[in-house]
């Protein structure tokens, strides 16, 4: 009798060895492969990347920002304007969107332009070290001559302000969800917008028999 229910026990072990062992990860690169995947609690990274680099393409070939560009260069013995990026504004039902994609992704696509100058001395960007390495002024050990001196920063020309809104309706067992993620940028020297982009990410979802 021991014996039966020692096989038996196996053979449950077996076959739940077997059940959880037929699960496989797929890997994929979410810069480049699309999986089409949403949430509908959460905006995906390819999501994210997708938009941000369609709202980036979308301003270099800007009418407004082609003549700035133009006319900087020309000014400026051929410099592209600096332009920092600005927090990207969470205003959806998500505190854990991790805003931090759609920076990387918009600093990527600015920099492969060639249009303009990205700072990280302003903006969302702006990193401490830039700031820490000019105190090595102070410091006997460092050559004068290969320290930063003051007034050497270059203040940015254009801001780029980034944001992802969301709102909910719902009728009866429909629940539709929308996204919306919108880019704007102005010159700072007037403040006068010379951008706006906005795209609409949205679809519906259905009741099912159970909760959504």
């Amino acid at each position: 009798m021991n014996i039966i229910k020692t096989l038996s026990a196996t053979v449950a072990f077996g076959g739940l060895l077997l059940s959880t062992g037929c699960t496989s990860t797929q890997i994929y690169d979410p810069t480049v492969d699309r999986t089409n995947i949403r949430d509908t609690r959460r905006i995906s990274q390819e999501e994210m990347r997708e938009v941000a680099r369609a709202a980036v393409r979308n301003a270099l070939v800007a009418p407004k920002l082609a003549r700035y560009v133009e006319k900087f260069r020309a000014d400026h013995g051929g410099r592209n304007p600096v332009l920092k990026l600005d927090r990207t504004i969470n205003d959806t039902n998500d505190p854990d969107l991790n805003t931090s994609v759609i920076s990387d992704t918009i600093f990527e696509e600015l920099l492969n332009s060639d249009k303009v100058e990205v700072t990280m001395a302003e903006g969302q960007g702006r990193t401490q070290a830039i700031g820490n390495s000019r105190l090595n002024a102070l410091d006997d050990n460092f050559n004068k001559n290969t320290v930063a001196k003051a007034g050497t920063l270059v203040a940015a020309n254009l801001v780029m302000r980034p944001k992802i809104v969301s709102q909910e309706t719902r009728d009866g067992r429909v629940r539709n969800i929308e996204r919306f993620f919108v880019m704007d940028m102005a010159e700072i020297e007037n403040g006068l917008i010379m951008w706006k982009y906005s795209k609409p990410l949205g679809f519906v979802t259905t009741r099912g028999s159970v909760g959504w």
